[in-house]
């Protein structure tokens, strides 16, 4: 393997532990198989364009032209998937919150139909 494919499996090894995922899940994350994920991971295999771009497709933050070559356009190229921003968990907040909202507003009135339903007989 040539030593500018090395360093990009370096790269890919280092988003797949990243990710914490076991080479199954992170295969079915990124959508090619976990037999490329295994060859690529265990340096059998240079990374493709299959995978290289399947890894820009599915995970968030990645830098194509540091996955690519490993140029860097700043110290941070992209943000580990284990890696929550404050906003990020805000956002989770605020949409976790409306859905209870929303689904207790549902039972309630699925509740009220099966009362009127009874009620009718």
């Amino acid at each position: 393997m040539k030593e500018e494919d090395k360093h990009r499996t370096d790269r890919v090894v280092k988003v797949f532990k990243d990710t914490g995922l076991n080479q199954r899940q992170f295969s079915e994350l990124i959508g090619v198989s976990q037999q490329l994920v295994s060859a690529v991971v265990n340096f059998t295999k240079k990374p493709n364009e299959t995978i290289l771009l399947a890894i820009i497709d599915n995970i968030k933050g990645i830098d194509p032209m540091w996955l690519f070559t490993g140029a860097e356009k700043n110290e941070q190229n992209y943000t580990p998937l284990k890696t929550e921003s404050p906003i990020e968990d805000s956002i989770v907040n605020i949409v976790r919150k409306q859905f209870d909202e929303l689904s207790f507003d549902i039972i309630q009135k699925l509740s009220n139909i099966e009362d009127s339903v009874k009620n009718s007989k």
